[in-house]
Parts: structure tokens; sequence; C-alpha cells
């Protein structure tokens, strides 16, 4: 994450109580036995069930708790501040358990080692991901008149074939060498990634509001410019972090997992912004050179530094793009400092 942010405002914690017993409820649906692991997912860091082990909220080791959910809401709380709390908490709390349902999904697929997985294997984290689907088209269901819920699945289902389109993008991607890939290719899976689940949580929040079509498409498309942010954000410092934890060469995809995040984007051949930036500085330095191998390893690495701060820039570009596109929304609608906080804009 960018920068460490204060504790969150009375009216996001108030709503953040709301969530969680809206959450509470609709777990009572699980059997016992699946409802255990269910809520270990829901019990991960960031997640709207995980406690947070220290006092600093926000930082970059404590992230707010339920941070999709809370957008959800305070989105359908700046668009109408008198909305239905117990739709839009219901909203919101389909949103958690799809995001949650997919993270379990996106860590099985890159065989990433975090606690979750460890603890439940993969075949118990498929599982518990399917009950999440479940529990968040059951909640969407449940939503009133039955016209809306509709129109809130058909936005889950359209952004989610999006979301799954730009992953699968991104597994067959693993086959290539970096070298072949462009930065437009990896803006663009970034777009359909997080940027089309950022775009879907904004959506729904607008839409439960009651927001106009242009409202709804104006912070659905500032979600899509977060989202980007997000992952490029993400990408940037999954890599640092690696550099900095891992003393073993890196020349050649030897890379160990991040000891930070359980990451195995460079391992696995994810071709991420910086990693596809590092590789195409690389070969150009290794074609005009032709260093010997201890040379090229110290160069390898360099490059791959090289390509966080070129990516970090990008990365920025896209954060002044959402501030600009929710500037443009409050100069319609009262700006909530509630929702520039929960997304560190201000």
């Amino acid at each position: 994450m960018v920068d460490p942010t204060p504790c969150l405002t009375e009216t996001s914690t108030l709503y953040q109580r709301h969530l969680y017993e809206k959450l509470e409820k609709l777990l009572t649906e699980v059997p016992p036995s699946l409802r255990v692991d269910v809520e270990r997912s829901l019990k991960e860091q960031g997640k709207l069930l995980y406690v947070p082990q220290t006092t600093n909220v926000g930082t970059v080791n404590e992230p707010v708790s339920g941070i999709w959910s809370l957008l959800t809401l305070l989105v359908a709380q700046q668009v109408n501040p008198l909305v239905d709390l117990k739709e839009a908490t219901t909203v919101a709390v389909a949103v958690e358990c799809l995001i949650c349902a997919l993270d379990l999904l996106d860590d099985v697929e890159d065989e990433d080692q975090t606690a979750v997985l460890a603890e439940l294997g993969p075949a118990r984290a498929l599982n518990a991901s399917t009950a999440l689907f479940a529990l968040a088209q059951r909640a969407m269901l449940s939503v009133t008149p039955p016209d809306l819920s509709l129109l809130l699945l058909d936005a889950v289902q359209e952004d989610l074939l999006v979301a799954t389109a730009a992953q699968h993008r991104d597994l067959l991607a693993e086959q290539r060498p970096a070298t072949s890939m462009t930065r437009e290719e990896c803006i663009e899976i970034a777009v359909g990634k997080a940027g089309a689940l950022m775009h879907l949580a904004c959506r729904l929040g607008a839409t439960c509001a009651g927001a106009s079509p242009e409202v709804i498409e104006q912070f659905a498309r500032f979600g899509s410019l977060y989202g980007i942010f997000q992952q490029l954000d993400n990408d940037c410092h999954d890599l640092y972090y690696l550099l900095q934890d891992e003393s073993q060469s890196l020349k050649g995809g030897e890379a160990a997992r991040t000891k930070r995040s359980g990451k195995s984007d460079l391992a696995r051949g994810k071709k991420t912004l910086p990693v596809v930036l590092a590789a195409q500085r690389h070969a150009a330095h290794e074609k005009a050179t032709g260093e010997e191998q201890s040379i090229a390893i110290a160069a390898y690495q360099q490059s791959l530094r090289d390509g966080v701060i070129a990516a970090w820039g990008i990365c920025l570009l896209y954060r002044e793009r959402a501030k600009d596109a929710l500037q443009e929304i409050e100069a319609q609608l009262s700006a909530t400092s509630a929702l520039r906080q929960l997304l560190r804009l201000d």
C-alpha cells in the first residue's frame, strides 16, 4: 500500500459493525462443518471477520477489515445519505463474499502459500469458495424489489465474466517469455482483474442507492481506475519485498516466494507490469554488453529494481486519474470524508 492512514471515521466504524452483523446472520445458513472453513476464509487479513492485531489499522501491515464491503456501502451512502441500510448492507456483504471467493480461487490457481491455503488445503479452500459464491448470490436474491435484485445480479455476472477472462489471460501469459509482453497488455490484464472487480463494487453501491445511470457509470469508472492503481501498487510491492527479502539469485526465474506476502510471481512466471518492464530493460542491457554470469545476475537484479520504479510511476498516474474521477463525482454529490479516507485519496 501507499501511505499509512489514521483510524477509520466514526461513520465507517459504525458501518463495519452493521456489516459484521449482517454477515454473521448470513453465515447461519451454512452447515456447521462448512461454516468453519468459510469463516476461516473471511478471517484473512483485510476480510470482514479479520481481527486486527494492532491499533495501527489502515497501515501496510494492518489494512482495514472488510474494505470491499465498506467501499460498496460508503458509495451507496454518498449517493443517498438516507439509503436503506438493510438493503445496502446486504449488497455490501454479498460483495465481501464474492471477493473472498475469488481470492481463494486466485490463491489456488497461483499456488500462493497463504495462511488460509496452508490450513485448509486446496480442496477445502475451493469448496469454501463455492459456498461463498452461493452466499453472495443468496444475499443478492434477498434484495427488494425483485427488479433491483435482478439488476444487481446481472451486473455481477457481467463484471465477473470480464474479471475471469482477464485472470485466464494472466494464466496463459505464464507460458510466454516476459520480453514478448507489452506494457499495454499488462495494464489490460489489470483493467480486467482488479479494475473490473472494483468497477463492480462501486457500481453495485451506486445502483442499490438508486443512482441515475450516469452517476452509476461515473462511480463504476472511478472504481475501475482505482482498481488498476491498486493492482499495480500490489504488483510493485510484491516484487519490491521479494528483492528486499531474498538474497539468492533471481537469474533465470529461480526466485523463491516472497516472505512477506506468500506470493510467487517470479517463480510462476507471472507477467506483472514491473516484471515485464524489468525483463525488457535487462534484455536490452544484456544484448548491449554480454557480461560474465556473476555480473549478469547483478544486472538482472538491478533491472528488477528499475522495473519496480518504472511501474510505480504508471501506478501513481492511475491513482491521480482515480482522484480526478472522484472529484468529478463530488462536484455533483456532497463529498464524504469517510470514502476518501477509506481509499487513502486525501
